[in-house]
């Protein structure tokens, strides 16, 4: 947003809320009246990114009295849809309605800087309401909750350093878990009592205590915080509405800046979204009288017909699901409906099968253009052996496979055409018959269709003869020897021909991504800081490491778009580490230092692996390189694990599980105690898992899977519970193209046990196994099990090219998840934000990371040292792996 403008329209909010009266607009139609408000709406929003609040507020107070007369009009019942598809829906209008209140509470506190003295905001105006689109439309100023601060908006608030919070829990549980905010501290809950001051209450508190609440009347704003308070007039029997009367009515020495608010969600919101910002963001609930409810979750499934079987999900549901307009929720109900029940989705018109095929063509002529370059290319070089260096050679190998990858996505495409195409002749075979005009469109739409399988069929066969040279090539490099040292020049024409033969074999081995034996002694080797050495345990090391990151200065690079060299295959590592680093709670962790308050020692790793996964983001994120090495990470994880140590191409999602784990495992020093007596078996088996030691990694990607047996004779259940750090999901073997919810389905679904030990029957029982998320990550990892070993071929692996449709926001996990996590506050819809690809085959291939930029808000492609910008719906494809997901708030990174 620009500079705040000058205020030229007024000195006071009444003046300014005159402006923004609308005539009457009873006899105006519909579509005026919609039109009208959706310019104000963009108006306002122009007038606001421009810096001018007063405009920007007269034309939002205008927008809202304009939804208030189409509310009001008589025939709103019969455009409702419309309605929300042109100004959205109540959530929408709720974000707009929030945007409108940083706006008056801006404006009123600058109208009292300019009378040099302070106004006070009407209590009368706190309320909980929000903004509906089925409830009539009042003045926005009857929908300010000014007594309550979301969040995000609290959390902005810590960054500025411009608010204190008070947090009036328990002493025992302010000690368990607190902000790790600078001016933040305990009003312990036992201190406070209903009718003392606030000197009174000053004087109970601890030294330092009593140092931050001094500083009340110096700060722009006060909050107040317990567990889960949601409301701005709390009960009168708790200690927050007490501490809140105590400061309004009872301080009389300080004139509060602006008025007091309170966190809405409490302490348990606050972890929930931003957990690097508490000491222990896996904090228990408060004590509470709920026996009743664990006895209930003891039975996940009451009867044994609750459950979904894998049998009953056949291959034909993973057939692709109607393309549904989510703007329009009648119209996307009943299509989703009619998905469901099998019956076929209304067809598009022919108009928009033509337009839709005009431009995926000229999308698949572009591929097809840059991959005939590219073959040219690896043709040219293949045969001759030379015109590019090694790091080029894999380059150009590493966009055909690419290339390759974006061609069989755009069959999947030609695919669906042709299944709209024959849904509407099906359609007009029953209903009527079609135009001439449509009919020879039609015919159009078929004869490009065709064409486009032709040239399919003949970028197959070329595939296939580039994966056979490449064979060879490696079948050839098992058995090929370094010739002896050259000596005097030769007459011998067959020593040349040979040399021409070694140099042409060379060149396509290093087409494949794998280094000839030859040129062993070629590869650059990492150098290293001996120090880096695994040290003796509990032994802290103090001194600065020099580490070699092999900068190459850009300019105007954004930060965290810095790329990461390939020093050998490591295209695996540098696609998670990515990914990784595009994880802002992570990176904002590692780039504050706030990990050296929590690294292990006594570990198998030393606390070396977070160490440089640390210093590495903070070099991506730096802002001055095009891109960097990660030389040293490199060599460390290799010391632990030999597999990460050699130039080989490695599993992405074997390295992110190890990683993972290494990581948990240096920083898991956060001691936990049990706050509770009673606990639930989940819990029980969580603290088992860490030992009562968590760390920031096991916060943000660890959640728990519970399995239930259930006997198919008496219905006795049984429950266990394992950890995870990621979902791996199966392709369905027989369809080329399915829905992630879809893959979730047969993931979560039962399946029939045989001679299971029934503890009740004290027999072996036929059982039903079900798998659900007793505990949702804040970031959830799915990964797709694309490789897999293939027993009509010797058991070799193969992979699945299948192309998963995945979603970029709202993720619904709630089909998923058991009992007591439904009743959680935790969310249960996740937004997509990494993506590491795999394109190639197990014998070659490449990896990359699309992922979108906290920072930027856009997406972008990290391909090794290149980073690109990426458009949104270029992110589904069929080269996806692991998908990152998660419900946390966006977040800015800074340095």
């Amino acid at each position: 947003m620009a500079k705040l403008k000058k205020l030229h329209m007024s000195s006071n909010m009444e003046d300014l809320e005159k402006m923004s009266i609308i005539p009457d607009l009873r006899n105006k139609g519909m579509k005026i009246l919609l039109n009208t408000a959706r310019k104000l709406y963009m108006t306002a929003e122009e007038y606001r990114l421009d810096g001018d609040e007063e405009l920007a507020y007269i034309t939002y107070m205008k927008y809202f009295n304009m939804l208030t007369a189409i509310h009001k009009k008589s025939d709103y019942a019969s455009h409702k849809t419309t309605v929300r598809q042109m100004l959205g829906d109540t959530d929408s209008n709720r974000r707009i309605m929030d945007t409108l209140e940083v706006i008056i509470n801006s404006l009123r506190h600058r109208y009292a800087q300019q009378r040099q003295e302070p106004e006070p905001i009407p209590l009368d105006l706190v309320s909980n309401g929000g903004v509906s689109l089925d409830s009539p439309i009042s003045p926005p100023t009857q929908y300010a909750r000014l007594g309550l601060i979301t969040c995000q908006d609290l959390y902005r608030r810590m960054q500025e350093k411009s608010v204190l919070v008070m947090d009036c829990r328990p002493s025992t549980d302010y000690d368990a878990s607190h902000l790790t905010y600078y001016c933040a501290f305990n009003v312990p809950e036992e201190l406070i009592t209903p009718g003392m001051s606030a000197g009174r209450l000053q004087a109970r508190l601890s030294s330092s205590g009593k140092a931050s609440w001094a500083s009340r009347s110096v700060k722009d704003s006060v909050v107040l915080m317990d567990w889960n308070t949601k409301d701005a007039q709390p009960a009168a029997d708790t200690a927050i509405s007490t501490l809140l009367d105590i400061l309004k009515n009872w301080d009389p020495d300080v004139t509060y800046r602006a008025p007091i608010q309170i966190v809405e969600g409490g302490y348990e919101y606050f972890i929930m979204m931003y957990p690097t910002h508490s000491t222990n963001p896996s904090v228990q609930a408060p004590q509470q009288n709920n026996n009743d409810i664990e006895t209930i979750d003891d039975i996940e499934y009451p009867s044994i017909h609750d459950i979904t079987m894998k049998e009953d999900i056949s291959a034909k549901d993973f057939r692709p699901r109607p393309d549904i307009n989510r703007a329009n929720k009648p119209a996307a109900t009943r299509t989703y409906d009619q998905g469901i029940s099998r019956v076929s989705p209304p067809a598009k018109p022919i108009a928009e099968i033509l337009r839709d095929q005009a431009e995926f063509l000229q999308r698949a002529e572009q591929n097809d253009e840059q991959l005939e370059k590219a073959s040219k290319m690896w043709k040219r070089q293949a045969a001759e052996g030379d015109g590019l260096n090694a790091t080029e050679d894999q380059e150009l190998h590493f966009r055909i496979l690419q290339l390759e990858s974006k061609a069989q996505d755009y069959i999947v495409e030609n695919n669906r055409l042709r299944e709209e195409l024959t849904r509407i002749q099906e359609l007009h075979n029953v209903t009527q018959q079609l135009s001439q005009k449509e009919v020879e469109a039609t015919r159009n739409i078929e004869s490009k269709i065709r064409e486009r399988q032709r040239l399919d069929e003949q970028h197959e066969l070329e595939r296939q003869e580039r994966e056979r040279l490449l064979a060879i090539a490696r079948e050839t490099k098992k058995h090929y020897k370094s010739p002896p040292p050259s000596g005097p020049p030769s007459p011998d024409r067959h020593l040349e021909n040979l040399q021409v033969v070694s140099d042409s074999l060379e060149s396509l081995l290093q087409l494949t991504g794998e280094d000839p034996p030859i040129a062993q002694n070629k590869v650059e080797r990492p150098t290293f800081d001996r120090a880096m050495k695994p040290q003796p345990r509990n032994v802290e090391r103090t001194s600065q490491r020099v580490r070699d990151f092999s900068p190459v200065i850009g300019q105007n690079v954004g930060r965290g778009l810095t790329g990461l060299k390939n020093l050998g295959n490591t295209c695996y590592m540098n696609s998670i580490l990515q990914c990784l680093s595009n994880t802002p709670q992570l990176t904002e962790y590692c780039i504050s230092d706030k990990y050296k308050n929590y690294i292990s020692r006594s570990n198998k790793t030393n606390g070396q692996v977070i160490e440089e996964v640390a210093a590495l983001i903070k070099e991506l994120w730096n802002g001055q390189y095009k891109c960097v090495a990660s030389r040293d990470l490199r060599y460390v994880v290799g010391q632990y694990q030999k597999i990460f140590r050699g130039v080989d191409q490695q599993d992405s999602h074997e390295f992110l599980t190890i990683l993972m784990d290494w990581l948990h495992s240096d920083l898991q020093t956060l001691h936990v105690p049990r706050q509770r007596e009673m606990i639930s078996a989940s819990e029980k088996a969580w603290l088992e898992f860490t030992k009562a030691k968590e760390s920031m990694i096991l916060h943000l990607f660890y959640g728990q899977m519970k399995s239930t047996v259930k006997c198919v004779a008496c219905h006795k259940e049984s429950a266990t519970y394992e950890s995870f750090s990621n979902l791996s999901l199966e392709l369905p073997p027989n369809s080329n193209v399915c829905q992630l919810n879809q893959c979730m389905d047969m993931y979560f679904s039962g399946e029939r046990i045989h001679g299971w030990n029934c503890p009740s029957c004290k027999t072996k029982r036929d059982a039903i196994k079900k798998l659900d998320i007793s505990k949702l990550p804040p970031v959830l990892v799915v990964h797709l099990k694309r490789f897999y070993a293939d027993p009509s071929n010797s058991g070799a692996y193969m992979k699945k090219q299948n192309y998963l449709r995945f979603p970029l926001e709202n993720l619904d996990m709630n089909p998923y998840i058991a009992r007591a996590e439904s009743r959680a506050v935790t969310p249960k819809t996740y937004q997509l934000y990494a993506v590491s690809n795999h394109y190639g085959t197990m014998e070659g291939g490449h990896y990359t990371a699309f992922c979108k930029s906290a920072n930027y808000g856009k997406w972008f492609k990290f391909d090794d040292q290149v980073v690109s910008a990426l458009d949104s719906s270029n992110v589904v494809s069929s080269a996806a792996y692991i998908l990152f997901y998660t419900w946390l708030p966006p977040m800015q990174v800074s340095l």
